[in-house]
């Protein structure tokens, strides 16, 4: 059998294909603030493509990453509405990687 790879698995819940799509974009985008958030944003891009490709320990990883990505940038803010809509798309991600429909999804599908 042929084992095909992927970068977006579109068979996957409505919150996993948008969490894995948020992954790349954030990992892309986290890679080019610096130095902390590159690490972030590398262990981000690996996780949305682990998780395109239905492995357990990259959705595991999509979760650390986006937990310390909401961590590092309430670290790095002072505050203010600055703070807020920087934490719009790390907040957004790390809901759609926690719902229910995607914890389940991983349990039951991912090996």
């Amino acid at each position: 059998m042929l084992q095909s790879r992927r970068w977006i698995n579109r068979y996957q819940t409505q919150t996993l294909v948008l969490g894995n799509v948020l992954l790349y974009m954030e990992g892309v985008f986290n890679i080019a603030r610096g130095t902390f958030f590159a690490l972030i944003g590398v262990g981000m891009l690996l996780a949305g493509y682990g998780i395109a490709n239905d492995k357990k320990i990259a959705w595991k990883l999509g979760v650390v990453t986006s937990i310390s990505s909401v961590l590092l940038r309430i670290a790095s803010q002072i505050g203010g509405v600055e703070m807020i809509f920087s934490l719009i798309f790390p907040v957004a991600l790390l809901a759609l990687l926690i719902h229910p429909l995607s914890r389940e999804y991983q349990k039951i599908w991912f090996n």
